[in-house]
């Protein structure tokens, strides 16, 4: 059964991707331990502990990927079909939306500060390198684009003997939503971004058949 098929281009690629987040920074360093003398037994002794590094800085928000494009009108069109000896479908309809972009990654946690330096006379317990710092929000998928509007098409004919014209109108699908973006590493770690929204169908077509001389 002979199809002929009129609809706007599809898209060969997504709408870009957003960007991953930048890696926090990192913590405050610690303060030095100090060692005392005292002078009644002439021992070195801890006066001041070391302090432990300070937490990473959280890594930032991932970018959120771009919004697909609407898709591709059908083309108006006029068709001229002479004489018909075969079932012909005609289908028409808007093109496919562009789908959307992926959401960025969140950026990891940055370091943990480095631990205070222990006393001249190591008298005093070390401390501790900080904490990495939280992981950055995945960035949100792009909504999905827009299915293409539809168009009119006219379909001449001069007769038809043995066979027929019948329209299929569709309506134009949107595109694929963008998935979400990660969220990035880190103490905890970020969460995920969330997946775009969809998007909506096109519009519809009309198909106008006429006999003529």
């Amino acid at each position: 059964m002979p199809t002929i098929i009129i609809t706007g281009e599809p898209y060969t690629s997504p709408a870009p991707n957003g960007g991953n987040g930048s890696t926090g920074t990192q913590g405050s360093p610690g303060t030095a331990g100090e060692t005392c003398y005292k002078d009644s037994d002439c021992t070195y002794y801890c006066c001041s502990y070391p302090s432990n590094g300070g937490q990473g800085g959280q890594g930032t928000t991932g970018i959120n990927g771009s919004a697909g494009a609407k898709g591709r009108p059908a083309p108006p069109t006029t068709l001229n079909l002479g004489i018909v000896t075969d079932n012909m479908i005609i289908r028409v309809g808007g093109g496919r939306g562009q789908d959307g972009g992926k959401g960025g990654s969140g950026g990891n946690g940055g370091p943990g500060g480095p631990a205070g330096a222990l006393d001249p006379k190591g008298k005093c317990t070390p401390a501790s390198q900080g904490p990495q710092g939280r992981g950055g929000t995945g960035g949100n998928g792009g909504k999905a684009g827009d299915g293409g509007d539809g168009t009119t098409v006219t379909v001449n004919y001069n007769r038809i003997s043995g066979g027929s014209i019948t329209p299929d109108i569709f309506l134009g699908d949107p595109g694929t939503p963008g998935g979400l973006g990660n969220g990035g590493s880190g103490n905890p770690s970020g969460a995920n971004g969330n997946n775009g929204p969809s998007g909506a169908k096109g519009s519809t077509s009309q198909v106008n058949i006429r006999q003529v001389p």
